[in-house]
């Protein structure tokens, strides 16, 4: 063909290809929701909110490295009012009772050096038919002497003092439910700190603008008499994992939740174990079936994979078409299409990727984005092959 021969097909193929180069990139979760979206200055003129008291609840099962490390930092907690530190342990757990012991002993009066109250409970080793995971939750909420309750974990820290300072000015009015973002430590590979990016954009942008549908952060605020009052963990409890996607799913209710995106307030996670990493997306893939708003939530994730995929597919395939055929105008037009492609797509992710201070190549991220969707596809693989009694506390 000659290259100055212009067709109808060539003229429709390249524009179609640049403007597909175009619109797909604003089919993505970095496009749709921005950290500034959530900022909300308050009036100089308006009274400020007296901090509630506030009861922070964990429970550090078969994680005695991360209560020795992580529970220092929730007990130090800058915090204008009192608040409490409950913790759940099982019975017989030796090994987190002398963690609690020495952390107490090593503050004057047994007591951190804020306003915190630490409390230790048990759950008893007897339960059956039943997440612990849940129980302990449920009878840290139960021992809360305040209405407000805070859920993390114990492999999680705060990233600064101010952490509860930030959380708990929603603590009040309207709001029955508070969700701050949480993220992985440096030390965790780039792919997996990208996807939980990726997919609390998602979460928060529901948050924000809608009806939140699950959390991912690990660093929740709810009220207890509305947790009881719902009868808890109720029609999950045999489920095994999902604690912190019942309570969001339950209790979110369109703007009566507050999405924290501050870096004051952000939740750091140590970097997870293959075992963790794994098992965090394959149950996941069991508890969602119990999960209300499902459908919705995923609709936009598959359109803009749909989109991303047909993209790539459509300029590959113009490209090997165009170099076969000598269609040298073709091949021009789909090689800028698909440098326009990387272009828009590394800004959003660079601007995504700024905005919650994670340090991983726009560049690089861009791959990371065509390669979750085969990730999942994996977990969705391993799930089908997995032992559907692994996901249940009822084994019979």
């Amino acid at each position: 063909m000659n290259f100055v021969t212009i067709d109808n097909f060539t003229i429709i193929a390249s524009i179609a290809l640049i403007i597909l180069s175009i619109v797909t990139p604003m089919l993505n979760p970095f496009f749709r929701f921005s950290k500034k979206d959530n900022y909300q200055e308050e009036s100089p003129d308006s009274e400020p909110t007296p901090a509630p008291p506030l009861s922070l609840v964990i429970t550090p099962f078969d994680d005695a490295e991360g209560l020795a490390k992580n529970l220092p930092h929730l007990l130090q907690q800058d915090y204008p009012a009192a608040y409490q530190v409950i913790v759940v342990i099982e019975q017989g757990d030796h090994r987190a009772e002398e963690i609690i012991g020495n952390i107490k002993n090593s503050y004057p009066d047994g007591q951190a050096q804020s306003h915190a109250e630490l409390y230790v409970t048990y759950i008893p080793q007897s339960s059956r038919y039943i997440s612990r995971k849940k129980l302990a939750i449920t009878l840290g909420i139960k021992a809360a002497k305040n209405e407000w309750i805070v859920l993390t974990e114990t492999s999680c820290r705060p990233a600064s003092s101010q952490w509860l300072s930030t959380i708990g000015r929603h603590c009040h009015g309207e709001n029955n439910l508070v969700v701050g973002y949480g993220c992985f430590d440096d030390n965790t590979a780039s792919y997996r700190r990208f996807e939980r990016l990726h997919t609390s954009f998602y979460l928060m942008r529901e948050a924000s603008r809608g009806t939140a549908y699950r959390d991912n952060s690990y660093n929740i605020a709810f009220r207890k008499t509305e947790f009881m009052d719902g009868d808890g963990y109720l029609g999950n409890l045999h489920l095994m994992r999902g604690e912190y996607d019942f309570v969001v799913n339950k209790h979110a209710h369109k703007a009566t939740t507050a999405l924290e995106t501050a870096e004051e307030a952000w939740m750091m996670e140590d970097e997870p174990t293959e075992k963790s990493w794994l098992n965090r997306h394959i149950f996941y893939l069991e508890s969602r079936k119990s999960l209300n708003r499902g459908f919705r939530h995923r609709l936009p994730f598959n359109i803009d994979q749909a989109a991303l995929h047909l993209n790539m597919l459509l300029l590959l395939g113009a490209l090997a078409f165009a170099g076969f055929a000598q269609n040298w105008i073709l091949l021009a037009s789909a090689t800028l299409a698909l440098i326009v492609t990387f272009i828009f797509r590394s800004i959003l992710c660079h601007k995504a990727l700024r905005s919650f201070g994670e340090n991983i190549s726009p560049l690089g991220a861009t791959f990371y984005e065509l390669g979750i969707l085969w990730h999942n596809l994996w977990y969705m693989l391993r799930y089908r092959m997995a032992d559907k009694h692994d996901f249940t506390t009822h084994k019979l």
